[in-house]
This record gives C-alpha cells, sequence and structure tokens, in this order.
C-alpha cells in the first residue's frame, strides 16, 4: 500500500513539475496600431571603451495611447525596453541593445588568481524563437501583456561614430 501512495506521489511531483515550465508566449495576429516601418542599424563608438551595439528603430502610428502601453522589443536573443523618441508626435520608438564588452580572463596556475575572474552573466531564454530578422513588440491592453512579432526588419549600414578630435598643445 505504502509502495502505491509513493508511486503516486511521485507522479504528481513530475507532472506537476513539467506542468510549471515557462511555455511559449502566443503571439497576436493583428496588431492595434500601425507598423510604418522598421530597421536595425548597428553601431560602433569612436573612443576606446566606448562601445557598440544595434538599434532596432520603428515608426507607429493609430496608437491609443489611453488603452495601450509599448513596454519591451525581443530581438536577437534580447529583451530591452521600448523607448518613444518622438518628435512632434512622428511616432518615432527605439529598441537599443549594448554590447557587453570583453572582460579579461586571467588564466593561472595559482587557482587564487584564476578565482577573482568574474562569472559570466547568463543570458535569460526569451519565449519566442525569432529569426535574425524577426523581432517581438510586448504591450499592454486593457491590463493585458500581449505580444505582436515584426518580420523582416532591413538591417541598414553599421554607423560609425567619429572619434573626438586630439586635444594639440
Amino acid at each position: 500500500m505504502h509502495r502505491i501512495t509513493y508511486i503516486t506521489l511521485l507522479y504528481l511531483c513530475f507532472t506537476s513539475c513539467s506542468s510549471q515550465q515557462q511555455t511559449p508566449m502566443k503571439l497576436q495576429e493583428k496588431a492595434p496600431f500601425t507598423i510604418i516601418s522598421v530597421f536595425a542599424q548597428p553601431w560602433t563608438g569612436g573612443q576606446p571603451d566606448s562601445g557598440s551595439g544595434i538599434n532596432v528603430q520603428m515608426t507607429i502610428q493609430n496608437l491609443n495611447k489611453k488603452n495601450i502601453q509599448l513596454l519591451d522589443f525581443y530581438f536577437r536573443g534580447k529583451q530591452t525596453k521600448l523607448e518613444d523618441i518622438s518628435t512632434n508626435n512622428n511616432g518615432l520608438y527605439i529598441a537599443r541593445y549594448l554590447k557587453e564588452a570583453e572582460k579579461e580572463v586571467v588564466l593561472h596556475n595559482d587557482s587564487q588568481k584564476e578565482a577573482q575572474n568574474e562569472p559570466p552573466t547568463l543570458q535569460p531564454t526569451l519565449p519566442f524563437k525569432l529569426k535574425d530578422n524577426e523581432g517581438v513588440i510586448s504591450y499592454i491592453e486593457n491590463g493585458n501583456i500581449k505580444y505582436y512579432k515584426l518580420k523582416n526588419i532591413v538591417e541598414k549600414f553599421p554607423n560609425f561614430y567619429p572619434s573626438a578630435p586630439q586635444n594639440k598643445q
């Protein structure tokens, strides 16, 4: 009798654990706003350690800001806030992805010196499987978080920002 109880408990544990796994988020077929244009543009700063990254810029119209709040943008395995950079209410939004700087790793026979290495930061797994030219906008509509996929995001030529002029004395 105890054996049946044990097996039943074990079965319930496994089935409840598997039901708690993250399921893919449901994408909306149609967005309650209009995407006029969207493109991705890599950039590199002109000064040492000024960084690099990629920005995704989009023009969104017919957005009822009373009922809809744009949240995040998912792109190439990363998630970031979607910023409103509109001037004159032109519907311009941007998602900025900063490339992490390469960290120096110390390899040494002395384990104390190697222990000073900073452990790598793991990127959270996104709930979407996306191609390199796809992204997902998350937004709140009537209190519910929803997701809409953008396809065919064009990548423009990289921006290389010039370095500051040298201080000649």
